[in-house]
């Protein structure tokens, strides 16, 4: 079972230019050489609520997640990350069985969802993202590429992931008639309910 380790900061001001070279020659490589996890996505959140980084990075296991954490070498290499940083947060998330994840090839930006689900209206909620809101998106231009549960970190506790190849098509698909009744139909189901449009840094590839 894969499992994602999410970082959300922000950079400190006068630390842009050191943040960017330590990320790119020290911390993603040091974090890809663990053969733990590997850095699969650097994001800016372009709409939505901060922290506005994220560094999104793959294991195959959260058994691997806690073996990484626990490493000296990324202990040492998170002291320093944390010079150029504020408003630190994670979170480790799971599939949640709805979606079979995939990374889009090629540069792509996210849309992403994010809420608490009603537990009573589970099956409810299951069937409608399966029959009607994954294909209804997907239809809108946003590929459906994951549903993750937040098994360790703040909430809400749902994520699901749409990407899409510009910002544009982000915001025609917002902006439409469909995705309104989506909603309108999704946020009956759940609470908390938010969204972020994500641009790539950059600084993964």
């Amino acid at each position: 079972m894969s499992a994602k380790f999410i970082q959300f900061f922000d950079v400190l001001p006068d630390k842009q230019e050191e943040f960017e070279n330590f990320l790119r020659k020290n911390y993603i490589p040091g974090i890809n050489e663990t053969d733990l996890m590997k850095v699969v996505g650097s994001w800016r959140v372009a709409s939505g609520e901060g922290p506005y980084h994220i560094l999104e990075s793959l294991a195959a296991s959260l058994k691997d997640i806690h073996a990484y954490i626990q490493l000296d070498h990324i202990q040492k290499l998170n002291h320093l990350f944390h010079f150029l940083i504020t408003n630190y947060k994670t979170k480790v998330m799971v599939p949640t069985g709805h979606l079979e994840a995939a990374i889009p090839e090629g540069v792509h930006y996210r849309f992403n969802h994010h809420y608490d689900m009603d537990t009573l209206r589970f099956d409810e909620y299951t069937r409608y993202m399966r029959e009607n809101h994954i294909p209804a998106m997907e239809s809108l231009g946003i590929q459906m590429i994951g549903g993750w549960h937040v098994a360790i970190g703040p909430g809400p506790n749902i994520v699901v992931e749409g990407a899409a190849d510009s910002i544009e098509t982000i915001l025609a698909a917002v902006g439409s008639p469909e995705y309104r009744k989506l909603n309108d139909k999704l946020t009956t189901m759940v609470t908390k309910f938010g969204s972020k449009i994500l641009v790539p840094t950059g600084l993964a590839d």
